[in-house]
């Protein structure tokens, strides 16, 4: 995953954007070259605005950028779990965005992943597994210093995301006609109330139906009850 330097990587990248590179036979993690400029890759179909994909076994890493190029080695990203192969596709894409910062363009990789849901904390610890602890070097910074990068990264692109939710949700409620911030999924009465039926009460005394119901007819009575005292009798 590295902005191509070298003499060589220059002349592949040349000989890439020339259309030399041919795509090897179709494996997990090869990228096929489609019309709209789009690849499957790890389940995934994705793009990288402007730029040509291609494929090239040769490449001494998984993935490389070169002006207006993307190339990527199938060899090497079947050898990766597919949150890694995801995140290589991305790292190099981010080249073409943010320019040939190692940290910038790893930043911009889990920014996409994020929004996208094919990267979580999990898969943080496997991109972080894949730069193997490796020193600094004259084009790329050590692994621990990438790795603690991308640890930033991902804890600032899961707060903007869910940043944007509560925006999300006044877009929604806007669109229903409800007041922003008081979305609900409670059901909402169409009709009014219909009496269906009358209830009794029951009985649950000691003695027979019958004298309960006089006793309790005549204390009803005398309290000037009357007539609701037969609401209350047995059932």
């Amino acid at each position: 995953m590295r902005w191509l330097r070298s003499t060589f990587a220059l002349k592949a990248a040349m000989a890439a954007a020339a259309g030399l590179l041919a795509f090897s036979p179709a494996s997990p993690a090869q990228a096929q070259r489609a019309q709209s400029g789009s690849v499957e890759l790890a389940g995934h179909t994705v793009r990288c605005s402007g730029v040509r994909i291609v494929s090239d076994r040769r490449l001494p890493s998984e993935g490389a950028a070169a002006p207006g190029v993307l190339i990527l080695n199938p060899r090497m990203l079947n050898e990766q779990p597919p949150t890694v192969r995801l995140f290589v596709f991305h790292h190099e894409c981010g080249h073409h965005n943010v320019g040939d910062s190692e940290l910038r363009a790893d930043c911009w990789a889990v920014e996409q992943g994020v929004r996208a849901g094919w990267l979580d904390a999990r898969g943080v610890k496997q991109v972080c597994l894949s730069f193997e602890d490796a020193p600094e070097t004259a084009t790329h910074p050590s692994g621990r210093r990438r790795c603690l990068n991308l640890d930033r990264c991902f804890a600032s692109a899961q707060a903007a995301l869910a940043r944007a939710q509560p925006a999300a949700h006044a877009a929604r409620a806007a669109a229903s006609g409800s007041p922003a911030g008081q979305v609900s999924d409670t059901p909402r009465l169409v009709n009014g109330p219909t009496l269906l039926a009358t209830g009794t009460h029951a009985y649950s005394g000691t003695e027979p139906c019958a004298e309960a119901e006089r006793g309790q007819a005549g204390t009803l009575a005398a309290r000037g009850i009357g007539q609701r005292a037969r609401a209350a009798g047995c059932r």
